[in-house]
């Protein structure tokens, strides 16, 4: 049994992966720089059938918290690009290093899920476009700011403005200021996303899966001009991937 997880700027996701039933269970949400102290996160942790911890981490300090639990236990708690680690995605970009193990662990699963050129669009804290071949080369991407960035830096920065929860809607123009806030917002991650994905296609001259993930996702998938699938627990999947394709390294 493996404790797996996404630790996001944030919240972060774990569960517990069944590698003879190839089964990802107890899915828990949690506040990332609260971890140490979330019951439902400890709760897992302390489960006696754990051999290994593997992480994708954006955010060193709470990863570093987390292998401090599992330390005490003498439990191993790697990072999906530790050097322990075999990847089997070339990373084609000019700083590996720099890449964040959520977008690899995207590009991973989308790999195994799909075999074919993809995009992944993935509504975290920041919005971000991963481009993977299906030779199982990731040639990059983009990072811009998520859907719930922009809407608490809209009210923290201004003096009238309230926050927003966004929901979908099919209106362009809004009557008041939170359904101008709402539509603004909407209808303007809607074009820039068509935008992005039309300029990715059109200098790459390819043709990709679109794979959207994270939690707005499902929000988006219905008002894209692209085809797109909405994957759930993406990151996770991959960090099952990194794990099935070490099988050695975990004896399993």
């Amino acid at each position: 049994m493996f404790l797996i997880g996404d630790i996001g700027n944030t919240q972060s996701k774990f569960a517990l992966y069944d590698s003879k039933k190839n089964k990802i269970k107890n899915l828990i949400t949690a506040d990332s720089y609260s971890i140490e102290k979330n019951k439902q996160f400890l709760k897992l942790a302390y489960n006696k059938k754990i051999q290994c911890i593997v992480l994708t981490s954006v955010v060193p300090k709470v990863f570093f918290k987390i292998k401090k639990i599992f330390s005490k236990k003498k439990i191993k708690c790697l990072e999906l690009l530790d050097k322990k680690l075999s990847n089997p995605i070339k990373i084609n970009i000019n700083k590996p290093k720099q890449v964040g193990s959520d977008r690899i662990s995207n590009v991973i699963a989308a790999h195994n899920f799909y075999n074919t050129n993809c995009i992944v669009v993935d509504f975290g804290t920041a919005t971000t476009f991963d481009i993977l071949t299906k030779k199982k080369t990731y040639e990059g991407g983009l990072i811009t700011p998520g859907v719930r960035l922009s809407l608490s830096t809209l009210n923290s920065l201004t003096a009238l403005l309230p926050l927003v929860k966004l929901k979908k809607t099919t209106k362009i123009i809004g009557k008041d200021t939170i359904s101008a806030i709402n539509s603004g917002i909407y209808w303007g991650y809607v074009s820039m996303i068509n935008g992005i994905l039309e300029k990715i296609i059109s200098s790459t001259k390819k043709k990709y899966k679109i794979i959207l993930t994270g939690g707005l996702s499902y929000i988006f998938s219905n008002s894209l001009k692209y085809k797109s699938t909405v994957a759930s627990n993406l990151t996770l999947w991959g960090v099952v991937g990194i794990i099935n394709f070490n099988k050695k390294l975990f004896k399993i």
